[in-house]
């Protein structure tokens, strides 16, 4: 029996043909050690809001997470008894099987809403996310979609009790998956008679911050029309549909894909799959990597070009048309092209300045050049008789642990075995699980010594790479409007910061992008010590420098993320460096 879990519709849809293919060999790829570090972290946050959800519910809460690990009928038929009770909320309940449909899910929350004609309750489903879900949204004179949020609180949770907020929006453009999530659990409940009537809500939960700290639902109308579809036949190439419309089609599409995959190999012949890989996002951590990888040749446009990749649709449309590999596409002329290509790919924004950046990154790949100058003449770097390299560590929600700084004097660029030879290292950190003012007690440590380095030194410039830090700054100050340091620390950066990577967007292309480590090690000759370094990893390594079980690993951790960060302001100023030699 063909049956698919609730992330099926949202994923790739070769994991499913694997998943059915008996000719498909078995996974054996394990999930990288910082991706368990973020489930188990996922894990802990959704605990912690479940905890305080059913503590401030008014009604009859069941917990079936006690269930797990029993027999499935069992555990779906006590959901199933939950709900016929009447239960305000379930937590962790197995849907019972729906096979005519194809269909099995666990939503992390069931909310009681309104009863059914019947008398019968009926249920919302819910989900807890450890990633931010709203945006800001302009004020308009008209209204229109996704300008407003519905929000209730933990102890009135049903949509019914919701009220709406202006001015915030649901992130759209990297959210849209939780909806079509949530959408799988709606049809379940719909097809076995268990969904609330009415508009099909369905409840997120996210890290976003509100004032007071209230823990609020956001309610997502999934019959709303929000998310941007290709489509032939509409004027603009595309249309709006909604989650459940698009969840529809994106599960009955892996239904056919599961059907055609476990039809391989049975009775000697093989249907063609309807779906090839193509390096996506969710590649580097999923367990059929290896097979897929083992399919695709080695200039691959979907596997060589990463930054700037084009998406499913557009890969394949290339592929239709006999376009594969990077040697392909460098050699295509893309003003004839253009006539077939732009009217299959309309659900993408920009895509005829998309494919001609993949264009140029085929030729410069074909060619060897990882980073091509695209203008002449000397680029001007600021410069100060004290410099300082900036960066900051934070954790997985953001909170900045680690200020770090390198000084020194003049603008050299003599270097040391690859590293600059001069300058001292002023990291500040607080090693530790920070609430709020933790964070800007540390804040208020690294600015004061910024402060008396400006106070002394009359020349003088900070040079970071990204608009990261600045904008830590301005959400500190922000924060706590009564602490002057911040406040000093915003105008500074004003006029003493300077961003690097506008710089190098504006004086060169690069084949990998323009991000600190492609220009550093590509381009200024740096190499970080760490084999491992990154921004993913460096979260895992504050885990571990906070909370590993014996000291020695705390040290040990600890001086890894010491490290790193030094790391990144020598290659910052490698990078000025090389500039400067432009």
């Amino acid at each position: 029996m063909i049956v698919l879990g609730a992330y099926a519709a949202r994923s790739c849809a070769v994991k499913t043909h694997n998943a059915f293919d008996p000719t498909s060999p078995a996974p054996v790829r394990e999930i990288d050690e910082a991706l368990a570090e973020i489930f188990e972290g996922a894990e802990q946050f959704e605990d912690a809001v479940i905890s305080r959800l059913a503590a401030a519910a008014c009604g009859r809460v069941i917990d079936l997470r006690l269930a797990d690990g029993l027999p499935a009928h069992v555990q779906s038929g006590a959901c199933a008894e939950a709900m016929a009770g009447g239960a305000e909320l379930i937590v962790g309940g197995l849907l019972p099987l729906d096979g005519e449909h194809h269909r099995s899910g666990r939503p992390d929350v069931l909310v009681r809403g309104e009863d059914q004609a019947d008398g019968r309750p009926g249920y919302h489903p819910a989900l807890i996310k450890m990633h931010k879900i709203h945006e800001r949204k302009k004020p308009t004179r008209s209204p229109r979609p996704n300008a407003s949020l519905l929000l209730s609180r933990f102890d009135a949770p049903a949509p019914e009790h919701a009220d709406e907020v202006p001015g915030y929006g649901f992130r759209l453009s990297s959210r849209d998956s939780d909806l079509i999530q949530l959408a799988h659990y709606r049809r379940m409940l719909q097809d076995l008679g268990w969904s609330a009537p009415g508009r099909p809500y369905a409840g997120l939960v996210g890290t976003d911050d509100w004032m007071g700290g209230q823990d609020l639902i956001t309610w997502m109308d999934l019959a709303e029309p929000l998310l941007r579809t290709f489509s032939r036949t509409g004027e603009s190439g595309w249309t709006a549909r909604s989650a459940l419309e698009r969840y529809d089609h994106e599960h009955a599409f892996r239904v056919d894909v599961a059907k055609i995959a476990s039809q391989q190999g049975k009775n000697g012949s093989s249907p063609r799959p309807l779906v090839q890989p193509i390096v996506t996002d969710e590649c580097n951590r999923c367990p059929w990597w290896d097979h897929c990888r083992s399919q695709l040749a080695d200039d691959d446009v979907s596997l060589r070009i990463g930054k700037g990749a084009l998406d499913v649709r557009e890969i394949a449309t290339l592929r239709a048309h006999g376009i594969s590999t990077v040697s392909d596409l460098a050699g295509v002329d893309l003003d004839q092209l253009f006539g077939w290509y732009l009217p299959e790919v309309t659900h993408r924004a920009g895509a005829e300045e998309r494919l001609r950046q993949a264009a140029h990154r085929a030729k410069l790949i074909t060619t060897g050049i990882e980073f091509e100058r695209i203008t002449s003449g000397p680029i001007e770097v600021p410069g100060a008789e004290v410099e300082i390299d900036f960066d900051i560590e934070t954790t997985v929600d953001g909170c900045i642990y680690l200020w770090g700084f390198r000084s020194h004097r003049g603008s050299s660029a003599d270097t040391d075995h690859g590293r600059p030879a001069d300058g001292v290292y002023h990291p500040f950190a607080a090693f530790d699980d920070l609430d709020a003012d933790g964070e800007r007690a540390l804040a208020v440590r690294a600015l004061s010594w910024l402060r008396q380095q400006a106070e002394v030194n009359p020349s003088i410039r900070v040079y970071h790479y990204s608009g990261f830090e600045p904008a830590a700054l301005r959400r500190l100050a922000d924060a706590h409007p009564d602490e002057e340091i911040l406040s000093w620390a915003v105008d500074f950066a004003e006029q003493y910061f300077c961003d690097l990577l506008p710089l190098v967007k504006e004086n060169f292309f690069g084949v990998n992008g323009v991000g600190l480590k492609p220009v550093a090690t590509g381009a200024a000759g740096f190499n970080w010590r760490d084999d491992d370094a990154g921004g993913l990893n460096s979260t895992r390594w504050f885990v571990d420098a906070v909370h590993a079980d014996s000291a020695e690993q705390r040290e040990l951790a600890r001086a890894r993320v010491l490290n790193y960060n030094e790391d990144d302001v020598i290659a910052t100023a490698m990078v000025r460096a090389w500039l400067r030699g432009n």
